[in-house]
């Protein structure tokens, strides 16, 4: 007989169940004893043997041996922690409720159905038959997986979907996508295994069938699930694992019109819709990490395209600098996150970059030639690498687990390396290096945002228009000068005011304002969705509504010339990207500019600046070059260091307007 009789009757009301019945306590009902038992933590029950491991196990240890981390012992680690958080009282409204906070937070609340990672490295540990894994089919281990996935069960609503914010009985996409496509992994482990409770796996089954119909076939759901395009993927993901598991055409069919509906609305262009906006190596991300694995199972010629226009946008929106490895990409119109680290992006080590070469110019982190890999994997072998520190009673927060979005990792392995040459070969082919003259225009009506990427002999410059959008983080005007030979100079984002290209005249500035204005060449109404478009030198101006300013953007064969017009004083904030290496002078004499990175409590100070011309010499890549940011007649402001940034910072050069003075400013290669 089951231990689970109440299971069902919690699904059916998940909402009621909670008011009346909680869920934990509905699980609790039906078990013999609380869970008493802790599992006891990895140093407890393994003694690290290298005659444990083979070459059969290298799927596993190969992603560790070629990055030198200790990711699959540090995951073993994590298992005693997540089990040992699940409240195993029968009176608690939590019972079977994990909040660890290994890979995924509790801090939200017992509806947050977000259990992905936890719950999932629990069922990998019991059914992952290796000698090195003590944890295999271990009994309390058992206990508290099957309550923690009992309670994952139970938030689910009436119509399929899982609650995350909307508190008990809400049916929303996000936690019911990610779900899945986790859940649907589990029940085939614990199908396989066999030893799990047979009626709580026909009913996780269950679970998984019901909530992938109901996000295809509930309109609002599937329409949400184009404007943030990450949102849906997890449930095609699963609709087909679903065909898979069950071989039933059904879940085939869904899943290629499910597929076909995603890509014509998720993306228009060439990039995947967030927030109606665009996103490149920011919540894309998760799209290409969940994507990539349905091309690695289905080599379905729809996704591979797919991909190909993304990282063709990718080469467009990121530039690369003069050392073949660095990064910096244009980030005012990302539509949900702001400013990114250190480097352009994070990198890709997978399967992507197997099959789409457009992805690998960013595979720069872990360059290894063939024979170095083997040593690697040998040398791990020999000596395998331990858990590091030893934590008594703790784990490790960080550690990846092998189903890990970051750094892209998946099913088991999922790391891909190239040589320095083949990177190197790839970078020259992307669009800024491979052509010195080209102008690529898309408008996205879904939130009416205009993109124009422009290269010419001697300058490459995007700018952004169109609406800002409710909500949006989307900002407009210049976000990215590149200067071959130097590199990046100009590089806003959409962070803060402080922090991006805009124009402050008092209460009133160009930060997030809509340009509706831009009188647009006839060859821009017939762009095709590659965006290519034949023109000359290009000039644009708008007066933002109406505010008191009014600027005109000019991109000519080798520069970019702003020139703008304010009813009052105002000042010209520009965000210059400095190597931290580059040196500066201003009319001919030195400037010292270089200070710390600003902090929540030490403020950056600024540079007094007074003067027509401010000429950078950048040495990178061992080439030497210069550039210049010169403006119409002298001016004073400041510079002052706003935030780290790849190889240097940026920093904002903030100058006066005069009032009813066409002020000009051009940017260009020396």
């Amino acid at each position: 007989m089951s231990r689970y009789p109440l299971l069902f009757l919690m699904s059916l009301c998940p909402a009621t169940m909670l008011a009346a019945v909680p869920p934990g306590v509905a699980f609790a009902q039906a078990q013999s004893a609380p869970i008493k038992k802790r599992l006891a933590p990895l140093t407890d029950r393994f003694e690290l043997k290298k005659e444990q491991w083979t070459m059969a196990d290298q799927a596993w240890f190969e992603r560790d041996a070629v990055t030198g981390s200790a990711n699959i012992l540090e995951a073993l680690a994590n298992v005693a922690t997540i089990a040992n958080w699940i409240d195993g009282d029968p009176t608690s409204p939590t019972y079977g409720w994990q909040k660890s906070n290994k890979y995924r937070s509790g801090q939200r609340g017992p509806t947050n159905a977000r259990l992905m990672e936890p719950v999932y490295i629990l069922a990998w540990a019991y059914t992952l038959n290796k000698p090195w894994n003590p944890y295999y089919r271990d009994a309390i281990l058992r206990d508290r997986l099957e309550a923690g996935l009992t309670y994952w069960l139970s938030l689910q609503g009436k119509d399929g979907g899982f609650s995350e914010n909307g508190g008990a009985g809400a049916q929303e996409l996000p936690p019911t996508s990610f779900g899945v496509e986790f859940l649907v992994e589990i029940h085939e482990m614990l199908d396989a295994d066999g030893t799990v409770d047979k009626q709580l796996r026909e009913h996780l089954f269950d679970s998984v069938k019901r909530a992938v119909v109901w996000a295809s076939t509930d309109d609002p759901t599937r329409i949400h699930g184009y404007h943030y395009s990450n949102q849906y993927c997890g449930v095609m993901y699963a609709m087909y694992r679903l065909w898979q598991q069950t071989k039933e055409s059904k879940w085939k069919a869904m899943f290629d019109s499910n597929l076909d509906y995603w890509l014509q609305n998720a993306q228009p262009s060439l990039f995947w819709l967030e927030r109606d906006g665009v996103e490149t190596f920011g919540y894309s991300h998760v799209t290409e990490w969940e994507m990539d694995r349905l091309l690695a199972l289905s080599g379905d010629p729809r996704i591979l395209n797919s991909f190909r226009n993304y990282f063709e946008w990718c080469g467009l929106n990121t530039v690369v600098e003069n050392d073949g490895r660095t990064f910096i990409m244009d980030q005012a119109g990302h539509g949900r996150t702001t400013r990114n680290g250190l480097s352009g992006q994070v990198g890709y080590f997978n399967h992507i970059a197997t099959l789409v070469p457009e992805a690998r110019p960013w595979l720069f982190q872990y360059l290894r030639a063939p024979a170095e890999r083997e040593t690697r994997v040998a040398n791990w072998l020999k000596n395998p690498i331990v858990p590091s520190p030893k934590r008594d009673g703790s784990s490790y927060a960080s550690a990846y687990h092998p189903f890990h979005a970051v750094p892209m990792f998946f099913e088991p392995s999922g790391i891909w390396t190239q040589t320095e040459q083949e990177q190197g070969a790839a970078v020259k082919k992307l669009p800024t290096l491979a052509s010195e003259r080209f102008t690529r225009y898309f408008h996205v009506p879904v939130g009416d945002d205009h993109y124009l990427f422009a290269r010419r002999p001697g300058i490459y410059t995007t700018l952004h228009w169109g609406k800002a959008g409710e909500g949006s983080r989307q900002v407009k005007e210049v976000g990215l000068v590149w200067l071959p030979g130097f590199g990046t100079l100009l590089r806003s984002c959409n962070d803060a005011p402080k922090d991006t290209y805009s124009t402050i005249m008092g209460k009133q500035n160009t930060f997030r304002k809509s340009i509706l204005d831009f009188q647009l060449p006839d060859s821009f109404k017939a762009a095709s969705k590659s965006g290519a478009v034949e023109t000359n030198d290009l000039q644009f101006t708008t007066n933002f509504g109406g505010i008191g300013i009014t600027k005109t953007y000019r991109i000519t064969d080798d520069a970019l010339e702003i020139t703008t017009r304010t009813k009052e004083a105002a000042k010209e904030q520009i965000p210059l990207y400095f190597d931290a290496d580059d040196t500066l002078t201003v009319d001919g004499k030195a400037l010292s500019y270089k200070a710390a990175a600003p902090t929540p409590t030490t403020p950056a100070l600024p540079i007094a600046f007074e003067g027509r011309t401010l000429r950078v010499k950048r040495v990178c890549g061992g080439k030497t070059a210069y550039a210049t940011v010169e403006f119409g007649a002298t001016t004073t402001g400041t510079l002052t260091r706003s935030y780290d940034l790849a190889r240097g910072g940026v920093y904002i050069l903030s100058v006066a307007v005069p009032a009813n003075t066409d002020f000009l400013t051009r940017i260009k290669k020396d």
